[in-house]
């Protein structure tokens, strides 16, 4: 028995629809197993000719650059490549997210706007950065200056033409020398791209806390000397006089605070440099009540400890 159907335009199309609905297309392969499959001869992306090159084009009709996607024959890794597609010497910019959108490797849920890895752990945040194409320089970080406030770009980089000079770089400006060092053996530089001790600063050093020595019995301080002051008028000893040698070059008259105004341990040395004494006042202790330097030249030490001042050395009345 013959049968002759007629269908409507519009019912054909929603058969086919339908059937597309439950189908897999293949190009290249008869068993798709996605929507759509596509297989082709595997390629490692060219840099010359313009010959087929890669499994997948995306292109415009006005333009010539492309986005070529790929599969590797020589390794396991696939590829996507933006290039003009008359000649594939030339590369152009691959830009994700261009409009804002955090972006993620090795994680679903980015925090930032590039998050590498996952907060388990189980995906690691390593990222490698392989030298650039000067002789000397190796992988380099360059941190844009800020809309308002800095003036230069930062660098993070590795640099050195041999082992003994190779050493990360932190600096900004494209000079090296304002900057932080640290070389291959652990030596680290602020303002000296050639630090000779574990510490090497070029420059003034400045200390909120303590410094302290590694070892009681051998740790030495070296090379240092005390800053001086000439004094030629009286006036209330200060905070800042810690460490500090003062000239008095008249007969003036230093004071010294109310106990807990200086910190515990404060010292200083007060020399007579002139021929006028040098006449303390305020509560203090000596071993003979003394209250002036003996005479040009003498010297004597304040110390501020255990909540008493004691001023000890060349000293008469």
């Amino acid at each position: 028995m013959l049968f002759n159907f007629k269908f409507k335009p519009s019912t054909i199309v929603l058969l086919l629809l339908a059937t597309c609905t439950f189908a897999q297309t293949g190009i290249g392969t008869t068993t798709p197993v996605n929507k759509l499959d596509v297989f082709t001869t595997k390629a490692d992306p060219a840099n010359t000719g313009t010959s087929a090159n890669g499994n997948l084009r995306l292109g415009a009709t006005v333009g010539t650059h492309v986005l070529d996607f790929g599969l590797s024959s020589t390794s396991t890794y696939s590829w996507l490549q933006a290039r003009d597609k008359a000649t594939y010497g030339t590369n152009y910019f691959l830009s994700l997210n261009p409009n804002g959108g955090f972006v993620g490797i090795g994680t679903a849920v980015p925090s930032s706007t590039l998050t590498v890895g996952n907060t388990a752990g189980t995906v690691a945040g390593e990222i490698t950065l392989n030298p650039t194409a000067t002789t000397n320089e190796g992988g380099q970080i360059t941190l844009k200056k800020s809309l308002t406030g800095s003036t230069v770009d930062w660098t993070i980089d590795q640099y050195g033409s041999t082992s003994a000079n190779a050493r990360l770089r932190i600096f900004s400006g494209g000079v090296d020398g304002n900057g932080l060092a640290i070389l291959e053996n652990g030596n680290v530089g602020i303002k000296n791209t050639a630090p000779a001790k574990a510490l090497d600063v070029t420059g003034d050093v400045g200390v909120s806390g303590n410094l302290t020595g590694g070892n009681v019995s051998t740790s030495k301080l070296s090379g240092f000397v005390s800053n001086t002051s000439s004094e030629a008028s009286s006036r209330t000893i200060a905070v800042a006089d810690n460490g500090m040698i003062l000239k008095g070059t008249s007969a003036i008259t230093f004071t010294l605070p109310a106990a807990g105004t200086l910190p515990e341990g404060f010292n200083c040395m007060v020399l007579q440099l002139g021929t006028g004494q040098i006449t303390f006042s305020g509560t203090f202790s000596n071993r003979n009540s003394f209250t002036k330097t003996a005479g040009q030249y003498a010297i004597a030490t304040i110390l501020y400890i255990g909540g008493i001042y004691i001023i000890s050395g060349e000293m008469s009345n």
